[in-house]
């Protein structure tokens, strides 16, 4: 009977065992399996940083490249009306004034050019000069309006059974940009072409100062949207911005009191 006891409390000893080893194989399966999801989940959080930075990385160059080439587009426009004005300019130094414009705009678009390699191409907007015709063509076609009339350039309400093929199209931003640069430009010109001399420095002195002002502006709120290395650029523009808003303001004043010396002048003949 003892023998019995003891071949039985041995058979459940080993039975114990036997257990004991089939739990602790199973724990360290269990923690192998809970080790592995662990580094997997690391690895997957890893991933997910990693796909963070790059996508940050991303938007800041599609936000550089989007607002360079808006600035390199507006330069541009600078460029044609300060050459417009150093052939026309009848004040020395209103003269000397386009010419610097000149010179430190196209400087500034080679600063832009590894940002906007196509909007800073020397004569980006003469490319697209229309003629009168085509200008004329285009301002009595018909636009969709986001009311849903059809409207044509006099904002008249017109019947039609369908709409402009492009009215459903997304804007392009950049080609939006281009077109209002091209007709400041036009505008500009055509503007300033009828007036000679003292007018016509007058008037484009004004046209910088408000000019200056508004991309004085532009830069500012742009700064805070760019990397580091376009924000150094614009942090550069802006300098030069100020300058030139500065000797435009100058020279406005000089203009004004020139003005004034001469209206005395020819007061005194008269009496």
């Amino acid at each position: 009977m003892r023998f019995r006891t003891i071949v039985a409390l041995s058979a459940c000893g080993v039975g114990l065992s036997l257990n004991n080893l089939v739990f602790a194989q199973q724990a360290q399966k269990t923690n192998q399996v809970q080790q592995g999801q662990q580094v997997q989940q690391g690895q997957q959080a890893q991933g997910q940083a990693r796909a963070g930075q790059v996508g940050q990385q991303t938007i800041w160059q599609n936000n550089d490249q989007l607002l360079a080439n808006c600035i390199a587009i507006e330069n541009q426009a600078e460029i044609a009306i300060a050459k417009n004005a150093q052939d026309k300019a009848k004040n020395k130094d209103v003269k000397e004034f386009a010419q610097m414009l000149v010179k430190d705009h196209q400087a500034f678009l080679q600063k832009l050019q590894r940002f906007a390699p196509e909007t800073t191409k020397e004569g980006y907007l003469n490319e697209r000069n229309e003629t009168a015709s085509n200008r004329d063509d285009r301002s009595n076609s018909k636009v969709q309006p986001a009311g849903g009339e059809v409207r044509n350039a006099n904002g008249q309400i017109q019947q039609t059974a369908g709409t402009r093929n492009d009215a459903a199209q997304p804007i392009n931003i950049l080609q939006l940009h281009r077109e209002v640069a091209e007709e400041c430009v036009r505008a500009a010109k055509q503007g300033m072409e009828k007036k000679d001399g003292k007018e016509f420095d007058e008037c484009f002195i004004g046209f910088q100062i408000a000019a200056h002002a508004s991309m004085k502006n532009k830069l500012t709120v742009f700064q805070r949207h760019v990397s580091g290395d376009l924000n150094q650029i614009i942090a550069d523009g802006l300098q030069t911005t100020d300058k030139h808003l500065k000797q435009a303001e100058e020279l406005m004043k000089d203009l004004a009191d020139s003005s004034d010396s001469k209206n005395r002048d020819s007061a005194a003949k008269s009496k």
